[in-house]
């Protein structure tokens, strides 16, 4: 185990969060850590973004010193400028740094990150199956060669890769600084970016809490817990189905999986805990992909939707900013608008283009229910940076009319100043959107009304956050329009039979939340936790439910999966960290002993406060059931390392391909990016094209189905048919192609083997053509262009 390559990375990360500490509490004074939890991803955007600019004029290690000296130089001008950031003595006044907010977020941090090292440790492989390993290393391992930017693509020699590549360039930003081989930088990235997660979540949801009256170290742990730990309801309700006696569990599982049977998941629970894989409860809605963050993490891949989610919490981060700021800081809530979020919410989408819309939905919804009136964001168009009036006389036609007309005035001006934000991101990753997204031939279009969810599916699913939220604004609607519990109940009735008719579960389970989080936000508002306000938590709230409601109608039609396969997978994970954090906060308040309502349950004495403590630990357990299992059975799995731990991605291919691990090692030796061929991989999530997937070494096409999504199916497929006859035409064919891709090394193994004859491969017979390396069952040649 590389115990001192780990102390390296901890170090580094904690290095950066504590060289950023200042510009952190400029973004975020009013929160109690004064941003010290949002440190390291700062530093992450600002690095990145610096690396990416200058990378594409020439990139290499001196870039990432670079970009960290441009971070330290903002830190340092504002420590300098400003007195106010100087370390606070008084730990409850001022706006500047809090060391000892900042030790609490690097345990945070460090416990996160020691058990990602942990689960990777025993199964490091970068393998192909189950997931986009060999795409995620064979971007970074190109990075990592690369002169300059964009990438070139391991799957496509001599063009660009058309995909979103952010997060690994910020893996190759600290590849580069700590000096660490892809191999291992793949792993300890990977537990970094959890570990900033789980922190993040723990400052936001704290922060929340905070501005609320209610516990921050409460809600913080329970964000941190529900975003980096906790599970779907899968595993908790197979395990309640099976506790039931044994003439009717199996009924009760037959009719819990039947919504679901299409999944592995209704295997999970028509089987019962004994047949648990940490596979399953990710495939519960038909069709879909429904992932967690610790399934994802424990799975193991560097991949877009995992190593954004750190980042979009960061925006929504920086919304509760804006929405803390007020009517009466215009200069800072500019800045925030149109400088810090165009950066910010650019990169996420150079990290997941997936997570751009979403990030722009955080802040549109963050600007329509800020105190501060959104139009006042534009120069001239408002006289004063006061907040709108409210309308008086509701109940009049007059008093109704200027209501609409407020209402509409605020959302128009958040989508406006929403639009600017989008603008300014885009040129801030111009590059990446005009000269990658749009060379991108993918077949994409939006399509409408899938199959819906059924009620148990996004109730495995989102259930506990439901549950959450449910109990968290009926007492606060009930409080704020005196709601009549009879007549509530007659119409929630009648919404759950129209649903039930239009087969639309999410119209009952979600929209509702939706609906009343909207008008509370907006008509109560932000006032104190005990007198039944909400706040920014419950932007969150809507955040979600808005998601969660448009891919039940809305989806991209892309050729990577049939129906919406796609859009759900990615889309879930970001409800989940939106909601997650939201819950954190929710459930410490809850279980406070502050609130809207307090009421003691009659005959037994027992107070609301109690009732919600015994909610919030039957949520814990039964989210972490999954956990359990899961990493129990990482742990004693026969198959992983766990005598012989390590991170080292590649030290498998020795054990299970020893025949090419001597080849790939000696590719993998070359200098620069010198082109290679390959057999198409026709075979997605199986060993084919390793040799440039584990080196970044391009080879004329890889994996043929995943390029066909960017590059067009038919492109894909004559690139693929034109390395066939490198490898079974005529010389003059074979002489012809090897020119056009400019091949430096021909690789000729078992897969070549299998897909051509041996008369076909000799290759050594032809001019300018000469064997560099035989060992094994590999043998590769030298093409020398001069000589074709």
């Amino acid at each position: 185990m590389e115990y001192a390559l780990v102390l390296l990375w901890f170090a580094v990360f904690q290095a950066l969060a504590f060289v950023t500490l200042p510009l952190a509490a400029r973004l975020f004074p009013r929160f109690p850590d004064r941003g010290a939890a949002f440190a390291l991803p700062v530093a992450l955007v600002v690095t990145t973004t610096v690396a990416y600019w200058v990378g594409h004029v020439a990139f290499g290690r001196w870039t990432a010193f670079l970009a960290v000296a441009v971070v330290a130089g903002i830190s340092g001008l504002l420590l300098w400028s400003d007195r106010s950031l100087r370390p606070d003595r008084d730990a409850h006044r001022g706006t500047g740094i809090r060391p000892r907010a900042y030790a609490e977020t690097m345990i945070v941090f460090g416990i996160a990150f020691a058990l990602l090292v942990a689960v990777r440790a025993v199964d490091p492989s970068i393998h192909p199956g189950g997931g986009e390993k060999f795409l995620d290393f064979g971007i970074l391992k190109s990075l990592l060669r690369a002169d300059a930017l964009p990438p070139e693509d391991m799957w496509w020699a001599g063009e660009h890769v058309l995909y979103y590549y952010g997060g690994h360039l910020a893996t190759a930003v600290l590849a580069q600084l700590t000096g660490t081989e892809g191999e291992f930088a793949y792993n300890l990235a990977l537990s970094g970016f959890y570990a900033t997660l789980v922190t993040a979540a723990y400052g936001l949801a704290g922060a929340m809490a905070d501005a609320r009256g209610v516990p921050r170290r409460t809600a913080g742990a329970f964000g941190a817990f529900f975003v980096g730990f906790a599970a779907n309801l899968v595993t908790a309700v197979t395990g309640l189905v099976w506790l039931l006696p044994d003439s009717i569990a199996q009924g009760v599982a037959d009719w819990v999986a039947r919504p679901i049977a299409e999944s592995t998941s209704g295997e999970l629970v028509t089987e019962g805990l004994d047949s648990f894989g940490y596979w399953g409860p990710s495939r519960v809605i038909p069709g879909t992909i429904n992932e967690f963050p610790l399934f994802s993490f424990v799975n193991g891949d560097l991949h877009a939707h995992m190593v954004s989610t750190p980042f979009l919490l960061l925006v929504a981060a920086l919304g509760f900013a804006y929405y803390q700021s007020g009517p009466g800081a215009l200069r800072r809530r500019r800045a925030l608008a149109f400088g810090v979020l165009p950066v910010t919410v650019g990169l996420l989408g150079l990290v997941n283009v997936w997570s751009f819309p979403t990030g722009l939905g955080v802040v549109w919804l963050a600007l329509v229910f800020s105190p501060a009136d959104p139009v006042t964001l534009f120069p001239g168009v408002a006289t004063d940076d006061a907040a709108e009036p409210v309308a008086d006389g509701g109940g009049t036609a007059s008093g109704a009319t200027v209501r609409v007309l407020t209402e509409t005035r605020r959302i128009a001006g958040s989508f406006a100043a929403t639009a600017v934000v989008a603008v300014v991101a885009v040129a801030w990753v111009a590059p990446f959107v005009f000269g990658i997204l749009l060379r991108s031939t993918g077949n994409r279009s939006i399509a409408f009304l899938p199959d819906p969810a059924s009620a148990v599916g996004l109730l495995l699913v989102h259930g506990a956050f439901l549950v959450v939220f449910a109990a968290y604004l009926w007492p606060r609607a009930r409080a704020a329009f005196d709601v009549d519990g009879v007549r509530f109940g007659l119409l929630a009735a009648a919404l759950a039979a129209a649903a039930w008719a239009m087969n639309y579960a999410v119209l009952v389970l979600v929209v509702p939340l939706l609906v009343v989080g909207w008008v509370l936000l907006r008509t109560i508002g932000d006032v104190a936790e005990a007198e039944g306000g909400v706040g920014y938590e419950t932007v969150l709230l809507v955040a979600g439910a808005g998601l969660v409601t448009l891919v039940e109608f809305v989806y991209v039609k892309d050729s990577a999966a049939g129906g919406r396969f796609n859009t759900v997978f990615k889309v879930y994970m970001q409800v989940w960290v939106l909601w997650a954090t939201a819950a954190g906060t929710a459930l410490a308040a809850l279980v406070a002993s502050t609130g809207p309502t307090d009421w003691t349950l009659p005959g037994v004495g027992i107070e609301r406060s109690q009732v919600m403590g015994a909610l919030a630990a039957v949520l814990v357990a039964s989210t972490a059931l999954y956990g359990g299992f899961a990493l129990g059975g990482h742990f004693t799995a026969d198959q992983h390392r766990t005598d012989d731990p390590t991170l080292a991605g590649k030290a498998y291919v020795e054990d299970h391909h020893p025949g090419e691990a001597a080849a790939i090692a000696w590719l993998d030796d070359k200098e620069g990016q010198p082109h290679i061929v390959s057999p198409p991989g026709r075979e997605v999530y199986a060993w084919s094209s390793p040799a440039s997937s584990l080196t970044g070494l391009p080879t004329v096409i890889g994996w043929v189905y995943h390029e066909g999504i960017y590059r067009g199916h038919d492109t894909a497929k004559f690139r693929a048919e034109t390395v066939d006859l490198i490898y079974t035409g005529t010389w003059a064919d074979r002489a012809e192609l090897l020119r056009k891709h400019d091949v430096k090394y021909i690789y000729v193994g078992p897969r070549a083997r299998e897909q051509y004859a041996d008369e076909n491969l000799q290759f050594g017979q032809y001019p300018g053509i000469e064997p560099a390396f035989d060992e094994g069952d590999v043998k590769i040649y030298r093409v020398n262009q001069s000589d074709l």
